[in-house]
């Protein structure tokens, strides 16, 4: 049968010295398992941070290799090894029908593995027998863009001490939404890459985005981190239309967080 994935979404952010800034998933949806079992439980996000940690002098180079680190890497890391949650399923609970999903972040503390659709990105907390006793795993449905997956029990990501599961922001699950209306790909970002210099090293993501949104729809965030986890001072905002780009231009000398931007196209 098919599980629908339907928890306490939440999604998985490098740890900044100044928060954190995750990056995407949804938040209850009623769950049922009949031939497709639905996943919306506690997601984890692409740990785009650390993709970017690259060449200071050229910080425009490294953007395209940014956003980029899928987790996809970690999947081979065995799960017998991954911590459990460490709250148990109450006798009452189906977890064979996926009904602990639902728990998780909410009565249920989150576990450190999850699984991520490979469409829309949205990540979704899961263990191991989340996905049924029999066989080697089961296919599961993502809430958010309904693509569905076959997931092996063993092929589970699990997070380190870099990231943390974090609720999701909704701006993720407009864009998702505003994609699949206009058939686009759910996880299309945006076609008007920007470079942004001069941050403060506290200015945040979400400060970034509203500043950025008032010249037009904001696909990605991305500030550019350390080793240590802290801003280098520059991101890459990149904005859904062209249009928006240009306008997102206007912006290069605004005051934010007491200095003054720099906004202009990457060099490649």
């Amino acid at each position: 049968s098919i599980m629908r994935l339907s928890i306490s979404i939440v999604a998985m952010a490098a740890v900044l010295s100044a928060g954190t800034h995750a990056f995407v998933v949804p938040s209850n949806s009623a769950m049922t398992c009949s031939s497709t079992c639905k996943i919306g439980m506690s997601s984890v996000a692409e740990p785009e941070a650390a993709a970017d940690a690259a060449a200071v002098a050229e910080p425009e180079a490294a953007a395209d290799t940014a956003a980029v680190a899928e987790p996809e890497a970690a999947a081979d890391a065995a799960v017998a090894d991954a911590p459990a949650s460490d709250a148990a399923p109450s006798a009452d609970v189906n977890v064979d029908a996926g009904d602990r999903q639902k728990l998780y972040g909410n009565d249920m503390d989150l576990p450190e593995t999850y699984v991520m659709c490979g469409r829309c990105k949205t990540a979704y907390a899961l263990q191991p027998d989340d996905l049924g006793p029999k066989g080697k795993g089961r296919r599961i449905e993502c809430t958010v863009c309904s693509h569905s997956w076959y997931q092996a029990r063993d092929r589970l990501f699990t997070l380190n001490d870099q990231h943390e599961l974090v609720p999701a922001p909704d701006h993720h699950l407009s864009r998702v939404a505003s994609n699949i209306a206009a058939d686009r790909e759910p996880s299309y970002a945006g076609q008007y890459k920007l470079y942004v210099g001069n941050l403060d090293f506290y200015t945040t993501a979400e400060q970034l985005r509203e500043t950025f949104a008032e010249k037009g729809e904001v696909g990605d965030v991305n500030i550019i981190t350390g080793e240590d986890g802290r801003s280098r001072g520059f991101a890459f905002v990149t904005m859904m239309t062209e249009e928006g780009g240009k306008k997102g231009e206007e912006l290069d000398g605004q005051d934010v967080g007491g200095r003054n931007l720099v906004v202009r196209p990457p060099n490649n």
